[in-house]
């Protein structure tokens, strides 16, 4: 007699375990694919988070690259700023140099001038070297005197030379007092034609005569015949007399040695 045997037990076994298996499986690729699905997630913001800083990245670098193109433009203007303060720098030593050298030119001219003036001084009428002579001591400070500035110097010197040429164009009428060949010392009204002549007579019109300049200065020669005539032309320049011509001796000039 043949034996069989019962395969339900053990089919019952392998089903129970199978089963049990594939719940495991099942259970395990949950689990996986909740995880992917949050590896899936976190990598979405951070992708959106890189792009938020991607985006701020670009402005910042658009920004830094704007501020370091003005930098360049501010070194390069700084640049150009220091070769053109350089460049004025040399300019103004070189004017400043210019100015000295001309300024020392002008007060050796001065000082050569000087002597020259002063021969011109010593004809002048009295009462106007007497005038100027504040200008002259511009020019020729007195002993121990600082020397003035060199604008004054120069300023006296043209002031000088103006009132020398006025008074020589024009015919001026001056009250000097000088002594003639008898040693007296008398007061006059004079005529003075420019630096060339001069006439004189005394208030009651009885000693008259004409100067002349020379080298040591005004020589009176008197010619008391004179004295009519001067004298009307004493009134016309006081407008006291109707203008008219007078008939005065012109004097030789003579050689005045500069």
């Amino acid at each position: 007699m043949i034996k069989t045997r019962s395969i339900l037990p053990n089919f019952l076994v392998l089903f129970i375990s199978t089963g049990f298996f594939l719940h495991a499986e099942v259970k395990e690729t949950h689990k996986i694919i909740g995880e992917w699905v949050a590896t899936e997630r976190l990598i979405s913001e951070e992708e959106s988070d890189w792009d938020v800083e991607k985006s701020t990245l670009l402005d910042l670098e658009q920004a830094l690259n704007a501020e370091i193109g003005e930098l360049n433009s501010k070194l390069q203007e700084t640049a150009e700023e220091a070769v053109g303060a350089a460049k004025q720098r040399e300019d103004l030593l070189a004017r400043k140099d210019a100015a000295q050298q001309a300024t020392s030119s002008l007060h050796r001219g001065l000082d050569r001038a000087v002597p020259k003036l002063d021969r011109v001084f010593s004809l002048l009428p009295t009462p106007i070297a007497d005038r100027l002579a504040p200008y002259r001591k511009k020019l020729v400070p007195g002993k121990g005197m600082p020397m003035p500035p060199l604008r004054e110097r120069v300023d006296a010197m043209v002031s000088l030379l103006q009132s020398i040429q006025n008074f020589h164009r024009s015919v001026t009428l001056e009250r000097q007092e000088f002594t003639l060949d008898d040693n007296q010392s008398r007061e006059f009204q004079v005529m003075y034609f420019g630096l060339g002549s001069a006439y004189f007579v005394n208030e009651s019109g009885t000693v008259a005569g004409y100067g002349q300049p020379k080298n040591l200065g005004w020589v009176w020669t008197r010619s008391d015949g004179l004295a009519r005539e001067i004298s009307t032309g004493v009134d016309m320049l006081n407008n006291q007399a109707m203008p008219r011509f007078l008939k005065l001796p012109m004097p030789a000039p003579g050689r005045i040695d500069q």
